[in-house]
């Protein structure tokens, strides 16, 4: 029988640490352990898809197992290390973590461990995608993780380490692996098309590598999947059919019409992609990278070596063309764009509405440009011995009437400082919607008990909305009335004359220092009327408000 054709994945798979691509780091620290004779009993390999994870695993296996072993070279050729390539040993078990979630799986692991190995020094157990593993059975290992017998090897590999438990995690060595470089994929991408007798361009090469992210198995079988449309050529075309990918001609086309401002022909290049059949995803994420080299253009032109010079000169066109700023909301508009369309039932309207912001609020000033010519002309005033009086301009939604320039200005003495112990005035007296008045209820306090006559006769009486505040002069008063079976009876009385709930309550104000508070208050105000007028009549001011076309409303003193 004709062996069957093998994937590029399984066909050129490392069988040895010195074949592992990107992930020297982790060799290293297995090696030097290897042969100091310094061996776990469990390891955690985690990272992403295809960078290594269960190659290493079968690798480290055969380095245990081998006849010569451990070590970190094992011969391949020993009966352990052939079976542990093709599969076969009956001392590593590969278990899939999906399949086998249970606690009754778990237990059957439990009870092989006591068994020894049939030929080989070490029982080793590789449990792939071990996130997958319920709670109950990661708590019904983790005995036998923390204490296995001698004999007894646990490989973990998972893509998702935060879901593993950290009693889990606690009792392992952990390896975290890189995604793998673009320079590597590429030159294993080579090193499989020479060997296999494929053509392939550098360009294709170099899409694939990029479209992998990281993953050599995606890379791996991409190439494969273009190898097979192409009959043994990889072309840039027949890549980028098959993986749904758009020409950078077209990227840049929609560069120039956003450039121009021009949606209708921003329209008909987005729906040339779509008629393409091309993913709105890729074709987003491209943009995004044709972003990020715009900003490349401006930053460290060197780093746009992959672009043809036609190519690099449009780059750095539009790297003077677009701003930081503009360049920076491109992207984030993208990106937000990718994430609508992961839930649209219609992907191809998301994208357009998504391009068509592109185009948005171009040709606007910027607000820090605008600051810079006011400072600009504030110190242009100042050279010519021309000074702002010092006050800070507050904006305020609502505008109003701005005073005339020319109203004349007029001193007035320091005003004194105001104690801040003051009470503030009182509120204008108000009448209660039942008719009484407040006065009424003084007459209603005071026949309540004999000792309320005094205290009533120098007091007053306020209604701010459901409150009822009794204002007295002395804090004997003040103490008096806050008795709780005063406050009650008081309250009782309120809600009989007035119709309605309310509560009471008791302040102290000094007549002396209301009447110093509001004496201050007013030399305050008419202070601040006179420095108004000062920074009115301020050239800044008047050069700032024909700039925006704008009204001071309102302003501050700085103290």
């Amino acid at each position: 029988m004709e062996q069957s054709h093998l994937v590029s994945a399984r066909k050129f798979r490392p069988q040895s640490f010195e074949e592992i691509v990107g992930q020297r780091h982790i060799v290293r620290t297995l090696c030097n352990a290897l042969d100091k004779k310094r061996i776990a009993h469990a390891y955690l390999f985690s990272g992403t898809r295809g960078v290594g994870k269960t190659t290493t695993a079968r690798i480290l296996a055969k380095a245990l197992n081998c006849s010569s072993g451990p070590t970190s070279t094992p011969c391949q050729k020993c009966d352990n290390c052939v079976e542990i390539t093709k599969g076969s040993s009956l001392d590593v078990m590969e278990i899939d973590g999906a399949s086998n979630t249970g606690v009754d799986n778990i237990r059957d692991l439990k009870e092989n461990v006591m068994f020894t190995p049939a030929k080989s020094l070490y029982k080793i157990y590789i449990i792939d995608e071990v996130h997958q593993i319920s709670k109950a059975a990661f708590n019904a290992l983790l005995k036998t993780l923390e204490e296995p017998p001698a004999h007894v090897i646990f490989i973990f590999a998972t893509t998702e380490l935060n879901k593993v438990p950290d009693t889990i995690l606690s009792r392992c060595q952990r390896f975290e692996y890189k995604s793998i470089s673009l320079n590597d994929i590429v030159t294993q991408l080579k090193m499989i098309a020479k060997k296999d007798g494929v053509t392939a361009t550098f360009g294709a090469i170099d899409i694939i590598a990029r479209r992998a992210r990281g993953s050599m198995r995606d890379a791996q079988s991409m190439f494969d999947q273009a190898a097979a449309y192409g009959g043994g050529e990889v072309s840039d075309s027949d890549v980028k059919l098959i993986l749904g990918l758009v020409d950078r001609s077209t990227l840049f086309g929609v560069m120039d019409a956003i450039e121009a401002d021009d949606r209708a022909k921003l329209l008909e290049f987005i729906e040339s992609v779509i008629f393409a059949g091309s993913d709105p995803r890729l074709f987003l994420e491209d943009m995004a990278g044709t972003i990020r080299n715009i900003m490349m253009a401006s930053i460290r032109p060197a780093s746009l070596s992959d672009f043809e010079p036609e190519e690099k000169e449009r780059l750095i066109k539009w790297a003077g063309s677009f701003d930081y700023d503009e360049l920076q909301r491109f992207f984030d508009v993208i990106i937000s764009t990718i994430e609508r369309i992961k839930y649209s039932s219609q992907p191809e309207l998301a994208l357009e509405m998504g391009i068509l912001r592109l185009t948005e609020k171009r040709g606007l000033r910027k607000i820090d440009d605008i600051i810079s010519e006011v400072n600009q002309t504030q110190l242009s005033l100042e050279r010519k011995g021309i000074t702002p009086s010092q006050a800070e301009i507050i904006d305020r939604p609502q505008a109003q009437a701005r005073e005339p320039a020319n109203s004349p200005a007029q001193t007035q003495p320091e005003a004194p400082k105001i104690d801040s112990n003051i009470e503030p005035a009182p509120a204008p007296i108000q009448q209660a919607a039942s008719g009484a008045r407040p006065d009424d209820l003084l007459g209603v306090f005071k026949n309540l008990r004999s000792q309320f006559m005094g205290i009533f006769e120098h007091a007053s009486v306020q209604l701010k909305n459901e409150t009822v505040v009794i204002i007295v002069g002395d804090m004997r008063s003040r103490e008096e009335l806050e008795d709780a079976e005063n406050r009650q009876l008081l309250e009782t009385a309120a809600e009989n004359a007035l119709g309605r709930k309310v509560r009471v309550v008791v302040e102290y104000h000094d007549g002396e220092k209301k009447k110093s508070a509001k004496n201050g208050s007013e030399q305050v105000r008419q202070k601040e009327q006179t420095i108004k007028k000062q920074v009115m009549e301020t050239p800044i001011i008047q050069s700032a408000m024909d700039i925006f076309s704008g009204e001071v409303t309102s302003f501050k003193i700085i103290k």
